[in-house]
């Protein structure tokens, strides 16, 4: 099987004066699977987290977003959302 390849994730805290950054990533990788590779980079005081996922071989293209779809349903994290492709 043909490893797979990182995909680039960035959240954006929607509601100031919640969570900070440093604690929403810790809950985030709580919820990532154990095989999955990561790496992160906090921005404290943008509210932004800027994840690097790859999943395992032979995972669907859009797991790494299915996932973090999922992840952010948690009352604890609803503060953040994905942001959309192509914004900065």
């Amino acid at each position: 099987m043909t490893q797979t390849e990182f995909q680039d994730l960035v959240l954006v805290c929607r509601r100031p004066g919640t969570a900070p950054a440093a604690t929403a990533v810790v809950r985030l990788l709580g919820k990532l699977p154990g095989e999955w590779e990561r790496s992160w980079r906090l921005d404290e005081t943008g509210g932004r987290i800027r994840l690097r996922i790859r999943p395992p071989a032979g995972s669907p293209p859009a797991a790494v977003r299915a996932w973090a779809d999922g992840a952010l349903q948690d009352p604890a994290l609803r503060a953040w959302c994905a942001e959309e492709s192509g914004a900065t």
